[in-house]
Order: C-alpha cells, then structure tokens, then sequence
C-alpha cells in the first residue's frame, strides 16, 4: 500500500464520518474501499467501451449498490440528501 493526500469536502468528510460510526469501519478504510471498488468498475466499463462486453453482463454500476457492508440492523439512505451534493456552489 503507498500514502496519498487528498482533500474532501466538508460533506463528504461528514458522510464518512456517520458511515464510520455506523459500521465501526474507519474513515481511511473506507476511503480505500469505494476507490478500490470505483477503480474495479471503471476497467469494466473501458471494457465494455472498447467493445469486450460478454453478453448476459448487468449494466455497469448496478453492482455499487450496497457495496459496502454496513453490518448493522439499523436502517440508513445516504442518498436522501444527494440533491444538496449537487447544489452546493
């Protein structure tokens, strides 16, 4: 594994932080799981760009939802204030 800095916005960072809470998974680990995850659809999308697609395969980004096991009973919808993502400027 090889260190980074990035910045993230306030919002994000928040989400983050409830979703560290939540499952007791830390912010970093996080972090490294959604990029892992992301980085795994993008080479699957250039393969279906550049015409590799098997057919029978499921759109590309189905498979992120509920990518990251919460392990907990408790109900959640981070998407529920996704507009204010887009709207902040």
């Amino acid at each position: 594994m090889k260190r980074y800095q990035l910045y993230l916005n306030p919002y994000s960072v928040s989400i983050l932080d409830d979703l560290e809470k939540i499952s007791s998974i830390s912010r970093s680990k996080l972090i490294r799981q959604m990029i892992d995850r992301v980085s795994e659809e993008a080479v699957e999308l250039l393969r279906i760009i550049y015409g590799k697609k098997k057919s029978g395969d499921k759109p590309i980004f189905d498979s992120l939802a509920g990518f990251i096991d919460l392990k907990t009973k408790k109900k959640t919808n981070f998407a529920q204030h996704v507009d204010d993502i887009y709207l902040t400027d």
